[in-house]
């Protein structure tokens, strides 16, 4: 049973710091020309201009690499990735904080590998790099009859699910049962209890499932020991499991890889003492149940004890944290707060996705072909300590999960609630001691359709979109799985062939997709997702309808002769107004990539070309700007008339609102601000963005993304941007 949940034990800080160390006298020579740029590392590094700090960042990347890896370069480089990786997080710019933590975890590889410590490093650092990968690619679901499971043991459709004895709800498919080893009384003795109590057991004992954790008690080493040389007991137990007519998902000692004690190889025996006595019930089958979060000193494979010994994987998983980090601190995205261990632990802004923090388990049970059991959960909807109400934080995390665990991992094939609040606990969980809780359980499992109802035998699944083979026309139920660090909710809008039809916000951005109104034929479905800083699209998932095509209607002309921009699109004027005047051609001659994201070397261009595309800007300032460049001239222009400055332009990176406005503003001639008030919350009294934004507003260019935010490190796209200077310009 749980007794302390995501328990940190001892973090060794050596690897942290030893990343920031200053450089060593070594054989090491550095070349001439990194001197300037360590200076100017030394001037900016701890300051706010982003953009100069990835440029210098990548001006030493590329200077150093071409020499090899060393100590020096591995050290110099490490801190330098590590703060671009988390620049690029800030900013929304996911392709960069992933770039910036692979080269930040290769050079910490390369330290590791020769005896200069930096585990927590790659523990932190590749714990953070699967949450981006994950925030990067958005997925579609689609809820379809499909083929039986591949495990020979679960459910061939479909997910038990069930609650912890105690306070059990009706109509699930299952139970968990929780026996202490050699706790006074014998396992034959609890079976008859809870049969004479709880109408779900007696249910489950007659044809049905039932989990049966078996704790070692102490836990640790001396547990272990004990179970060990307790044959007799061991040989009872399971002969009153093998004797009830029923599925027995038999748990012992689980969490092992978070005892505070506990030798891996005894823990094994003791494992495989238990199995050995009960493979020869049928109706038995063994759990192998670490907690989701690993002792950084172990990993969950340390403990696992063979293929031969384990029928299923499970996992104890709890949101407990409120999003807050590792200090009890709420955490949102400043420059200053680097993200640190919280990542590993599913704090702080990683607290947002349930999914992440229990996907090394998937990944264990996936290498060795097993199903998946989540042996309890848990989401705390009050702090007893402190006393602080978490109900929102509980629903939202109840919500992700039972929606998502066997969309996102089809491995999934039980789930149990721990259904309890021990005495003492930090956290409540009781079902029956929020009645919002509750409620929003029962919703989730019925709207999720997977899940096995008491008696019932088959069910539908969820399979990726690009799995999904239709037999006929009928209405396919699609949801989006979308994952952003520090997002509790994105914005998802579903396109079908190119046309917005459907916007949700409530996870899981359940749709339902009408087949038969789409014709037969191939048709192209994505989403876009929008949260925070960040802004996604899926890949393209093509999905085939049975029968004859229709032919496709005429779009509606729009005036700019591009196929991607519908005439009634709310930028089309602003399309071809861009057109018209020489501001942008399309992405190719036939599409204008309205949604892609645009850079900044690409807005500098917009705005050389509405001011006419004067002559004679002079030389180009920037050093990462080289004659030739497309964008030379737009950039000269720029510095020469105080549209930007600085000794880089990060041409690659990609426009935010602020900058934006800022640009364009400053092409104006930094006109003076029709509104005084600011009601943008994330536009700070002295950013330097402020006026620009605050003429803006008043001039109608753009307003914010809510009544009080601007969404100032939003990226913009095509579309927003021509709109933006359509309105500024035309």
């Amino acid at each position: 049973m749980k007794k302390s949940l995501r328990r940190i034990l001892s973090t060794a800080l050596a690897a942290v710091l030893m990343s920031g160390m200053c450089l060593t006298a070594s054989a090491f020579t550095y070349p001439s020309s990194y001197w300037p740029l360590h200076n100017q590392w030394e001037a900016i590094s701890g300051g706010s201009d982003t953009d100069a700090i990835l440029a210098v960042a990548q001006q030493t990347y590329d200077l150093l690499m071409p020499l090899g890896l060393s100590q020096d370069v591995c050290w110099n480089l490490e801190p330098k990735c590590a703060k671009a990786s988390w620049i690029c997080e800030n900013k929304g710019d996911l392709d960069g904080a992933i770039t910036w933590l692979e080269r930040q975890l290769s050079f910490a590889q390369w330290l590791h590998d020769n005896g200069y410590g930096y585990d927590d490093t790659l523990l932190d650092g590749n714990a953070r790099l699967e949450y981006l990968r994950a925030a990067k690619t958005p997925k579609i679901y689609a809820q379809s009859d499909t083929d039986p499971s591949p495990y020979r043991v679960g459910p061939a459709t479909g997910t038990w699910y069930g609650t912890a004895l105690g306070h059990e709800q009706p109509g699930e498919s299952a139970v968990l049962m929780y026996v202490d080893f050699q706790d006074g009384h014998s396992v034959e003795y609890w079976i008859d209890y809870y049969l004479g109590t709880s109408d779900n057991f007696r249910q489950a004992a007659d044809g049905g499932v039932i989990e049966l954790a078996w704790n070692f008690s102490p836990e640790g080493t001396a547990g272990c020991q004990k179970v060990l040389s307790a044959g007799s007991y061991i040989s009872e137990g399971v002969r009153a499991m093998g004797e009830l007519d029923a599925t027995i998902l038999l748990r012992p000692g689980a969490e092992m890889n978070n005892w505070s004690d506990c030798d891996p190889a005894t823990y094994i025996q003791a494992y495989r003492k238990i199995a050995d006595a009960a493979r020869q019930y049928s109706n038995i089958q063994m759990v192998f149940s670490p907690d989701n979060i690993s002792n950084r000193n172990r990993t969950i494979a340390d403990f696992y004890p063979g293929d031969q010994y384990v029928d299923w994987v499970g996992m104890s998983t709890y949101q407990n944290s409120n999003y807050n980090d590792l200090n009890g601190n709420p955490q949102s995205y400043t420059l200053s707060a680097a993200p640190g261990s919280n990542a590993y632990y599913g704090t702080g802004l990683y607290d947002y996705d349930p999914m992440m923090v229990i996907k090394p388990i998937i990944d264990l049970a996936k290498a060795h072909n097993k199903p998946v059991m989540v042996s309890e959960c848990g989401f705390a909807y009050r702090n007893n300590y402190t006393g602080a109400d978490q109900t929102s934080y509980a629903l939202e995390q109840m919500t992700k999960f039972y929606s998502y665990i066997n969309m996102v991992y089809p491995q999934v094939k039980a789930v149990f609630y721990f259904d309890a609040t021990l005495s003492g606990g930090q956290y409540s969980y009781a079902l029956n001691g929020n009645s919002s809780v509750a409620a929003n359980y029962r919703s989730v499992v019925e709207d999720n359709g997977a899940f096995l109802a008491q008696g019932q035998r088959s069910a539908v699944n969820w399979e990726e979109l690009s799995q999904t083979r239709l037999t006929g026309a009928d209405p396919l139920r699609l949801a989006a799985y979308v994952s952003f660090p520090g997002v509790k909710s994105a914005t998802v809008e579903y396109y079908v062939d190119g046309q917005l039809v459907h916007t949700s916000s409530q996870v899981p951005y359940y749709y339902e997709l009408d087949t038969a109104a789409l014709g037969g034929g191939e048709h192209k479905i994505h989403v876009v997702a929008t949260g925070n800083q960040f802004r996604q699209q899926s890949a393209a998932y093509t999905l085939t309808v049975p029968g004859a095509a229709q032919p496709e209607p005429e779009p509606e002309p729009s005036g700019t002769g591009f196929t991607d921009v519908a005439g009634d699109a709310w930028y089309a004027d602003s399309v071809a107004w861009a057109v018209e005047n020489g501001i942008t051609a399309g992405t190719t001659p036939t599409t204008f990539g309205p949604d892609d994201t645009c850079t900044r070397s690409q807005i500098i261009t917009f705005l050389y070309a509405a001011a006419g595309k004067p002559a004679g800007a002079g030389e180009n300032p920037f050093g990462d700007v080289k004659q030739g460049d497309w964008f030379y001239d737009a950039t000269a222009w720029a510095a020469a008339n105080g549209v930007e400055d600085g000794d880089s332009f990060a041409p690659g990176a990609p426009c935010t609102r602020a900058m934006a406005m800022e640009f364009i503003w400053r092409a104006l001639g930094c006109p003076e601000a029709a509104v005084s008030d600011n009601p943008f919350t994330d536009v700070a009294q002295d950013a330097v963005y402020r006026d620009a934004v605050l003429w803006a507003l008043g001039e109608g260019v753009t307003s914010g993304v809510s009544d009080t935010t601007f969404g100032s490190d939003n990226t913009c796209t095509r579309s927003q941007i021509v709109t933006f200077l359509y309105q500024a310009f035309a």
